[in-house]
């Protein structure tokens, strides 16, 4: 399964949660954005700083750059060979946004 039909996948999943919208290639729940698709094919999520820095260290995420040269604290880049992990990562990325 492409990365486009896991992001397609995941988003009917999380469409069907009360509050929770597709703008975009993103998803928001009471309009905090907590899960985005880029052009390029990555997932990228919205988790704590300490949990984005756990994931970079483990090798399973890499920080995310929206194009500005900075990276964002709060948000990691999953990669296309990890598309099983992508549910379990936007489950936590809903929580977090919610809590």
């Amino acid at each position: 399964m492409s990365s486009e039909d896991t992001f397609i996948k995941l988003m009917e999943h999380f469409l069907a949660i009360p509050g929770v919208k597709k703008q975009g290639n993103s998803l928001k729940k009471n309009r905090k954005m907590f899960t985005m698709f880029t052009k390029e094919g990555n997932f990228v999520v919205k988790l704590s700083e300490a949990r984005v820095k756990e994931l970079v260290a483990s090798g399973e995420g890499l920080p995310y750059d929206p194009g500005t040269s900075t990276y964002m604290k709060e948000w990691v880049t999953i990669p296309k060979d990890t598309l099983d992990k992508w549910i379990n990562l936007a489950q936590e990325a809903l929580t977090f946004v919610t809590s």
